[in-house]
């Protein structure tokens, strides 16, 4: 009976935990660079090497241009590290698909006085 009322006078959608419950959310540092170890198979192992080359060598000299924290590399290689490297691929392509200056309507995140959109990896 009392789970029934608590229903029908609950609001629908999701509401983030406030009040004393808040520290219970992560910090979105603590996010972003929550880094699981590398799979071992062969296509996982070359994208790994890939992305570190461009990591590296190639983004130092273009400069900074992702409008994404985390970044597009950082993402792939963490997709595919958290998803293997079909869906993580495919979900680094997604992402880079979405690289622009559009307004982005989900959560963002201010580091420095620049202001990114936040789209972190964890998907299920």
């Amino acid at each position: 009976m009392v789970s029934s009322i608590a229903l029908m006078l609950a609001m629908a959608g999701y509401f983030e935990p406030w009040g004393k419950d808040t520290d219970l959310l992560p910090k979105q540092e603590e996010i972003l660079f929550i880094t699981p170890p590398a799979r071992e198979d062969p296509l996982s192992t070359l994208s790994e090497m890939l992305i570190s080359l461009h990591q590296n060598h190639i983004s130092p000299t273009t400069g900074p241009r992702s409008n994404f924290r985390p970044t597009s590399s950082k993402y792939m290689r963490l997709a595919i590290r958290r998803h293997g490297f079909f869906r993580g691929f495919a979900m680094g392509l997604d992402r880079l698909l979405r690289e622009n200056d559009d307004p982005w309507c989900y959560h963002t995140v201010t580091i420095g006085e620049t202001r990114y959109k936040f789209d972190p990896t964890i998907s299920y």
